[in-house]
Protein backbone atom coordinates (compact mmCIF):
# COMPACT_ATOMS: atom_id res chain seq x y z
CA UNK A 1 0.00 0.00 0.00
CA UNK A 2 1.03 3.29 -0.97
CA UNK A 3 0.66 6.28 1.48
CA UNK A 4 0.41 9.92 -0.02
CA UNK A 5 1.19 12.17 2.90
CA UNK A 6 0.91 15.91 2.68
CA UNK A 7 4.60 16.80 2.51
CA UNK A 8 4.36 14.72 -1.43
CA UNK A 9 1.67 16.47 -2.99
CA UNK A 10 3.67 19.56 -1.77
CA UNK A 11 7.15 18.08 -3.85
CA UNK A 12 4.86 17.35 -6.59
CA UNK A 13 3.87 20.90 -6.26
CA UNK A 14 7.61 22.17 -6.12
CA UNK A 15 8.40 19.52 -8.96
CA UNK A 16 6.12 20.69 -11.49
CA UNK A 17 6.27 24.28 -10.44
CA UNK A 18 10.17 24.53 -10.80
CA UNK A 19 10.18 22.14 -14.56
CA UNK A 20 7.31 24.80 -15.97
CA UNK A 21 10.29 27.87 -14.80
CA UNK A 22 12.72 25.15 -16.51
CA UNK A 23 10.46 25.53 -20.01
CA UNK A 24 10.06 29.22 -19.73
CA UNK A 25 14.52 29.37 -19.10
CA UNK A 26 14.38 27.60 -22.19
CA UNK A 27 11.50 29.94 -23.91
CA UNK A 28 13.94 33.38 -23.25
CA UNK A 29 17.03 31.53 -24.56
CA UNK A 30 15.78 29.81 -27.66
CA UNK A 31 11.93 28.85 -28.23
CA UNK A 32 12.85 26.04 -30.49
CA UNK A 33 14.20 24.39 -27.68
CA UNK A 34 11.35 24.97 -25.01
CA UNK A 35 9.00 23.46 -28.37
CA UNK A 36 11.14 19.98 -28.84
CA UNK A 37 11.36 19.72 -24.72
CA UNK A 38 7.47 20.04 -24.23
CA UNK A 39 7.36 17.98 -27.57
CA UNK A 40 9.79 15.19 -25.65
CA UNK A 41 7.14 15.16 -22.78
CA UNK A 42 4.29 14.84 -24.89
CA UNK A 43 5.31 11.70 -26.13
CA UNK A 44 6.87 10.49 -22.54
CA UNK A 45 3.42 11.71 -20.60
CA UNK A 46 0.95 11.28 -23.18
CA UNK A 47 -2.16 13.68 -21.94
CA UNK A 48 -0.51 14.09 -18.55
CA UNK A 49 2.03 16.55 -20.68
CA UNK A 50 -1.26 19.17 -21.02
CA UNK A 51 -1.14 21.03 -17.96
CA UNK A 52 2.69 21.29 -18.07
CA UNK A 53 1.55 22.77 -21.13
CA UNK A 54 -1.09 25.05 -20.25
CA UNK A 55 0.87 26.24 -16.91
CA UNK A 56 3.94 27.44 -19.69
CA UNK A 57 1.17 28.96 -21.85
CA UNK A 58 -0.30 30.92 -18.54
CA UNK A 59 2.84 31.38 -16.32
CA UNK A 60 4.66 33.19 -19.61
CA UNK A 61 1.59 35.64 -20.59
CA UNK A 62 1.87 36.71 -16.82
CA UNK A 63 5.47 37.79 -17.06
CA UNK A 64 7.35 34.92 -15.93
CA UNK A 65 10.30 33.92 -17.59
CA UNK A 66 11.55 31.58 -15.30
CA UNK A 67 13.65 33.05 -12.28
CA UNK A 68 14.27 31.13 -9.45
CA UNK A 69 10.74 31.00 -6.95
CA UNK A 70 8.64 32.75 -9.52
CA UNK A 71 5.08 31.74 -10.02
CA UNK A 72 2.56 34.02 -10.55
CA UNK A 73 -1.28 33.71 -10.08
Amino acid sequence: MITITMEDSVSECERHRCEVRYVLQLRVQDRNKAMEYLSLVREKRKEKAKQLEDDCRKQWELGNRGDKGDWRE
